[in-house]
């Protein structure tokens, strides 16, 4: 009778006495999808009004790492107990980092077209930040010649960013060759992203390689079969890939007209079967989708980026404080923290599940299905705290205060439409 009472309340409750042997027979199959890789990859705006905040970003990048935080292992291996326990506890906290890189592109699609400049820089890198600060003042920020950058004469080569950047820290990290670097006056960052992504697969996309074809104009294709791979490593198996655009403009990538919404990549995103989710460190948007600090950047474009965001459970953060001011990056840098420290909000199933057959468990608790609140400003649903299946990519996906932390141990069982398996997974 015991199944029996589980099988009549765990849909609801989740009563305690029920085991995992227990589940197993309600709900027929366990899922476990985690994945603690993050590819991040920042897409700079490497146009003449960036200056300030690409010194923000680098001054900040220290201090982030450092925040991230990390569990060094100290675990004893005397003897053979000690090596099952720390295999158990290894399998049990498997998500206690964040194995994390990064990578570093520009806007500019008409001389960079996605490739990385600087190389992959790894969480296990020595003077990672400092690596990840070269690729980007060195090579993906516009510091035009006429610029004046301030002295800082007690500088000596290798010591670590301080509180601004000089003339001589550039001049020592960049061996020189820091001047100039300026892309394109038209920011397309969605562009820039999807090449970025055929270089980095074995096997890209069609679409990687032909023009495009607008009502406005023709575009010679940039990438070639040739570029197969010249982004390789920056896309990992089993990766959680996170798009990070540091822009003032809003998005004006050439596959587009004026549409706020980028329908045609979000096509094309899909087919490297990516979990993608995106940052957008740039102008805020009033109630009213407009522009709120005077400038260059179009609504519209401005939208894209927003709705890239919010549909991928990303963060938004204005790159501009109340005055207009540029802001400074710590706490857009605090929010991308955040994101990878609640690195899932999604959890790709192996089976489409029955109908109502699901359960939902993080940390051996059960967590309710959301329900639908609102729509948001594209049309899309609102979700209270809890999970929802979503069948367009057969996942489910966490909301709000639901969202598990990094460290969680997240559990999905469900009968699946095409039979239960006969194997028991634990």
């Amino acid at each position: 009778m015991r199944v029996r009472y589980c099988a009549t309340l765990a849909l609801l409750t989740l009563p305690l006495g029920c085991n995992r042997y227990d589940l197993f027979r309600v709900a027929g199959y366990q899922q476990e999808s985690f994945s603690n890789r993050a590819d991040v990859l920042f897409v700079i705006d490497n146009s003449d009004s960036m200056v300030e905040v690409s010194e923000s970003l680098a001054v900040n990048f220290a201090a982030f790492i450092d925040d991230l935080g990390t569990i060094e292992d100290t675990r004893s291996y005397e003897d053979l107990g000690d090596a099952v326990e720390n295999y158990v506890d290894y399998v049990q906290n498997r998500t206690s980092f964040v194995d994390y890189q990064f990578a570093v592109t520009t806007t500019d699609v008409d001389n960079h077209a996605g490739k990385l400049l600087g190389g992959l820089v790894r969480r296990t890198d020595d003077g990672l930040a400092d690596r990840f600060i070269k690729n980007l003042t060195c090579e993906a920020t516009c510091f035009r010649d006429d610029l004046l950058l301030p002295q800082d004469p007690g500088y000596q080569c290798g010591d670590p960013l301080g509180l601004f950047l000089s003339e001589d820290y550039l001049d020592c990290v960049c061996d020189g060759d820091w001047q100039g670097h300026c892309g394109s006056a038209i920011e397309e960052g969605i562009e820039a992203t999807f090449l970025a992504m055929c270089r980095a697969v074995p096997n890209p996309p069609l679409d990687c390689f032909e023009e495009i074809v607008t009502p406005e104009a023709t575009y010679p294709a940039k990438l070639t079969p040739g570029d197969t791979l010249s982004n390789e490593g920056m896309l990992r198996n089993n990766s959680n890939f996170i798009v990070v655009v540091v822009s003032d403009e809003g998005d004006g990538s050439r596959r587009l007209e004026r549409e706020s919404v980028p329908d045609q990549y979000v096509n094309l995103f899909k087919q490297f079967g990516r979990r993608m989710t995106w940052v957008y460190i740039g102008p805020g948007l009033d109630e009213n989708n407009q522009v709120i600090c005077p400038g260059t950047a179009t609504d519209w474009g401005v939208v894209r980026y927003n709705y890239m965001a919010y549909t991928t459970g990303g963060r938004v953060v204005d790159v501009f404080d109340d005055n207009c001011e540029t802001q400074d990056f710590d706490a857009a840098l605090g929010a991308l923290g955040e994101l990878l420290q609640n690195l899932l909000t999604s959890f790709p199933l192996q089976s489409v599940p029955v109908p109502g057959s699901v359960i939902v468990l993080v940390d051996g608790k059960g967590v309710d299905e959301a329900t639908v609140v609102d729509q948001d400003q594209f049309g899309l649903d609102v979700y209270s705290d809890g999970w929802s299946y979503r069948s367009s990519d057969n996942s489910i996906e966490f909301h709000g205060g639901a969202i598990p932390p990094y460290d969680a141990d997240v559990e999905v069982y469900y009968h699946p439409i095409d039979g239960i398996p006969r194997d028991l997974p634990f």
